[in-house]
């Protein structure tokens, strides 16, 4: 049995839960618009170790972490963002960055995740894309493309892992050194789904 995939179908029969029973999907301009210019990322410290329990799953280990500090249209916000190896796709190891957002004040342990970045075949990192209009939804190959993505690598699942037939779901891609970038995938995912 491949757990990831079960995780993914969980995940997906979810999201079409929820969105059947709440109202959501808000896809304002200033929502689909490239944030770049409402968004300030600032970078912070690194920090060791550290283990995230997991909701009804058990604690995950996260072998380096940093802190980033937010401050955008809805607010000003704390995200960490935490890299781990875990099996999935045809690998016992892959690295993954999962960017965890902060909630209540500086000294809360409470995290909520916005988005992950799973390590490509190639090296490189990509996480899904949530559709505008049904944002617990993925994106898929032959969906329009927001319009944030323009001028940023985006790519079909399958083409990013060789242990994957067909996986029509589309994925932002960036490098490992682009925790920034991660970060502010994670802010609009978040931004999508009303997280704040």
């Amino acid at each position: 049995m491949d757990l990831e995939t079960l995780r993914e179908e969980l995940h997906q029969t979810i999201d079409r839960i929820i969105d059947a029973h709440t109202s959501c999907g808000d896809t304002s301009p200033s929502i689909a618009a490239d944030e770049r210019n409402t968004l300030s990322v600032a970078a912070g410290e690194a920090t060791p170790a550290w283990t995230y329990r997991w909701p009804g799953s058990g604690n995950e280990d996260f072998h380096e972490t940093r802190w980033y500090e937010l401050a955008g249209e809805r607010g000003r916000h704390r995200v960490r963002v935490a890299w781990a190896r875990r099996g999935a796709w045809g690998r016992d190891d892959r690295l993954r960055a999962i960017v965890f957002y902060q909630q209540g004040r500086a000294d809360s342990t409470t995290y909520y995740p916005w988005t992950e970045f799973v390590e490509t075949d190639d090296g490189r990192y990509a996480a899904i894309i949530p559709q505008l209009g049904r944002p617990r939804a993925q994106l898929r190959d032959g969906d329009p493309i927001p319009d944030r993505f323009q001028h940023r690598t985006v790519e079909r699942t399958d083409a990013l892992f060789d242990s994957i037939a067909e996986g029509r779901s589309m994925r932002f891609v960036v490098d490992k050194t682009d925790e920034v970038e991660m970060v502010r995938h994670g802010y609009w995912v978040a931004t999508l789904r009303n997280r704040f």
